[in-house]
């Protein structure tokens, strides 16, 4: 079952996250988690990920990974057409507390409460199935991961009125946002983990992303076509 505490307080706070945010290209759409179905999915789909595949988070007898910074977050979903759940991306206001305050504060050089302080949102828990991964869907050049973020985009943007998100994640991530014209600064040092994975932190300016991001723009174009059919 999914937790309570964490679905009642986003139904509590429902009325100020919610807006259509989302795109869809053929064969697959991205939307914000409204539903106790969507929340199920998406635990799910982290457990696969976290719990089961990297061994980073002690599995769960109900196959659902969720933790403590979930009774405060919102969900983005990427599903195909028949309603399989490829990916998920948590976010979380800067008015929460974030988890790499808790577990990659090392990551950045200044201050948490620096970067929440220029109207940021935490990007974390990136989930997406292995046989979607550094894949474009369908005949597109969009990834799982670029709906994801695009999608993030809008809704921070728009929704919450924010023009910043921090991201913590492989190097190799701000490489290749960098290269597609995301506004992306790194803001602190390469962390090696205990497993030896690398890690480190990027703020994304959404105000200049919206212009120079081309992916985004390819996001906006497909949704558009897509609608127009």
């Amino acid at each position: 079952m999914i937790n309570q505490n964490a679905q009642q307080n986003n139904t509590i706070t429902e009325n100020r996250y919610r807006c259509e945010h989302g795109f869809t290209i053929p064969g697959y759409r991205s939307y914000i988690a409204t539903t106790p179905e969507h929340y199920e999915k998406a635990y799910r789909l982290r457990h696969e990920v976290y719990c089961t595949e990297l061994g980073w988070v002690p599995e769960n007898p109900e196959g659902l990974e969720i933790d403590e910074f979930d009774k405060d977050a919102k969900l983005i979903c990427v599903e195909n057409d028949e309603g399989e759940l490829i990916g998920t991306i948590r976010l979380l206001d800067e008015c929460f507390d974030w988890m790499v305050e808790k577990f990659f504060a090392e990551t950045i050089s200044a201050s948490v409460a620096s970067i929440k302080a220029i109207s940021c949102v935490e990007a974390s828990r990136n989930a997406v199935l292995p046989r979607f991964r550094h894949k474009y869907l369908g005949k597109s050049r969009i990834t799982v991961l670029d709906m994801m973020l695009c999608t993030a985009m809008d809704y921070i943007w728009d929704g919450l009125s924010r023009t910043h998100v921090l991201i913590t994640a492989e190097p190799l991530m701000g490489v290749i946002l960098r290269r597609r014209g995301g506004a992306i600064q790194q803001v602190g040092p390469i962390v090696t983990m205990p497993d030896q994975c690398k890690i480190a932190s990027f703020l994304l300016d959404l105000e200049i992303c919206k212009e120079t991001y081309e992916i985004y723009h390819s996001c906006l174009s497909l949704h558009e076509e897509y609608k127009s059919v």
